[in-house]
């Protein structure tokens, strides 16, 4: 008591020595609640005796409280005893929770040693290496005490067995944390971006991992188009991409593997050079354009039944859905379009007879072109003078439409139409192609805007934009489209026709003469951007003979990869 609270309480008769405790007590925080005879007699000068005459008066009254604290008895409110015995209470609860862990802890890590030794046993079986635990449990409290494990040896040879294996990695030592996953996977995204472009995409299941000792961090996954699939490795340790055959495992809908054997690609440089090589590797293989298949001949069905399978479940269907009606409904409502039973008949069933109904956008892209531009339009008609400048507008047209195809959301129809028909329109040298048709321009103009409408209208009113682009996709594969630029294969036919041309001792065009075949196959990606004797080079090779080398128009390697599928089982309903 402070000498102010002293000369208070002498100056107040009411301010009794019970009054004193109950005020001292409301002093206490939470943490030292309770207080023993000798703390409050020491606090307020008063003596022991009469601080525990009050004590049991209050006690008596209900105004105070006792419990025993380390064999000493403790004084507070009825309250404060109360919250101390259940916070001690709880601490109890605590302390035997986490005694109750740690003998969890000892015992399993125990077991893990008793199972280490037993293995440890059989591999130092007749080795000359002792394997021995000790410790378990103590004499005295029962609690688990923590084993420890003994290897010993007498004989040098055997200890330098042990060394030997004792210094072999250690199993997962070297695994990737979940930082450096994330980032493989990162990288795995960015590699086989060219084949989602392409319409590929992981079927339910996201990437899977694994890591082995020996090959390091492994990420793969599996890519389905339509009703084909091939497997996709990444070994990031190696910087390998590896693509491999797909194992069918069975079941319906059958699904086909689009490679035969395993293709290795070494990644060099950065990413982008990565990228690069992989498309090039792709193309080449034709996993960047539609699939074209045919039915071995062994098997149960038909190529006519097989691909009346595919364009019920990738094309009417999916226009069914878009229609929001059954299938019997939606199929009756193509019987009145004249010309979209034209295309079927012709397009589908005859020039792209084979070509899986794929969603593919650079294919829609030669779909657009060869049947809003260059077929059933004046285009035609009013053909330039010459082939190099129509292969130049062609590869305009195709860059054009580009622009106003996405793989989600279709075709724009009306920027499209008014990028095709503009009369501003220019070649890359500055030309206008309105001027280059002179005055067959307000012609070319009239009907391919009345074929890109007609479509227009299919997509909008009748099919939707998935199974308008999956017929475009079979419509941009025909032999009409084999030698355009634009497709997955390009620089692969290029590559082909280059090389042959070397090879049969054809000197390559201007300024390529004395250069590395590489660089002009590098130029050809953009062929709209060689000179005229170049790309005529390029097209029909002038100084070749009647027995080739070819140059693209009749060129062997322009015929798309073909896929040999053996259905079995084939529902025909």
């Amino acid at each position: 008591m402070t000498a102010k609270e002293r000369q208070e309480f002498d100056a107040n008769p009411l301010w009794s020595t019970d009054s004193q405790i109950l005020w001292l007590f409301g002093e206490q925080d939470e943490d030292t609640a309770l207080l023993t005879v000798a703390e409050i007699s020491g606090q307020l000068a008063l003596d022991q005796s009469t601080v525990l005459y009050a004590l049991r008066q209050l006690r008596d009254e209900g105004k105070a409280a006792t419990c025993q604290v380390d064999r000493r008895e403790a004084w507070g409110t009825g309250d404060q005893v109360v919250e101390w015995l259940r916070k001690r209470r709880l601490e109890a609860q605590r302390i035997e929770s986490e005694r109750e862990q740690a003998r969890g802890r000892v015992t399993k890590a125990n077991e893990a040693l008793a199972d280490a030794a037993t293995q440890l046993r059989e591999a130092c079986a007749g080795r000359g290496v002792s394997v021995s635990t000790f410790g378990g449990f103590g004499t005295d409290s029962g609690e688990p005490r923590k084993l420890s494990l003994l290897l010993s040896v007498v004989d040098p040879e055997a200890a330098a067995w042990l060394v030997g294996r004792m210094s072999r990695p250690v199993p997962g030592e070297d695994a990737p944390s979940a930082e450096q996953w994330a980032e493989h996977a990162g990288h795995f995204e960015e590699l086989v971006s060219c084949f989602e472009w392409a319409g590929w995409s992981e079927h339910e299941n996201d990437y899977f991992t694994e890591y082995d000792d020996e090959t390091g961090p492994v990420l793969y996954t599996t890519l389905h188009r339509t009703c084909m699939a091939f497997d996709v490795e990444y070994h990031p340790s190696t910087a390998r991409l590896r693509l491999l055959p797909h194992e069918y495992p069975g079941g319906w809908p059958q699904i086909f593997s689009m490679l035969d054997d395993e293709v290795m690609i070494e990644l060099d440089g950065e990413l982008g050079e990565q990228k690069e090589l992989i498309t090039e590797h792709a193309g080449a293989l034709g996993l960047l354009d539609a699939t074209r298949v045919e039915v071995d001949p062994d098997a149960d069905v038909s190529l006519r039944q097989f691909m009346d399978v595919q364009l019920t479940e990738y094309v009417f269907e999916e226009f069914a859905r878009y229609r929001q009606k059954p299938l019997p409904d939606a199929a009756g409502d193509l019987d009145g379009d004249t010309y979209l039973q034209t295309y079927f008949a012709t397009v589908v069933d005859m020039f792209g007879r084979g070509v899986l109904p794929d969603l593919v956008p650079d294919a829609v892209v030669h779909g657009i072109a060869a049947w809003c531009w260059r077929n059933d339009t004046a285009v035609e008609a009013w053909h330039v003078p010459d082939d190099v400048l129509m292969a130049r507008i062609n590869i305009a047209v195709t860059k054009k439409i580009t622009d106003y195809v996405d793989l989600h959301e279709g075709v724009d129809w009306l920027g499209l139409e008014a990028a095709l028909t503009d009369p501003e329109w220019t070649l890359p040298d500055g030309r206008k192609i309105s001027g280059l048709f002179e005055e067959g321009w307000q012609e070319v103009r009239d009907s391919v805007s009345e074929k890109l409408m007609t479509w227009r209208r299919l997509d909008e009113d009748l099919l939707g934009p998935a199974a308008t682009s999956r017929l475009l996709t079979i419509g941009g594969s025909t032999s009409y489209t084999w030698q355009w630029w634009g497709q997955g294969r390009w620089t692969a036919i290029c590559r082909a026709i280059v090389e042959e041309a070397v090879a049969g001792g054809i000197a390559l065009p201007k300024p390529y003469d004395g250069l590395d075949l590489e660089r002009l196959v590098a130029d050809l990606a953009e062929p709209d951007q060689l000179d005229d004797e170049a790309l005529e080079w390029l097209i029909d090779m002038p100084a070749a003979g009647v027995d080739g080398p070819r140059g693209l128009r009749f060129h062997h390697a322009s015929k798309p990869i073909s896929r040999i599928v053996e259905p079995v089982n084939w529902p025909t309903e």
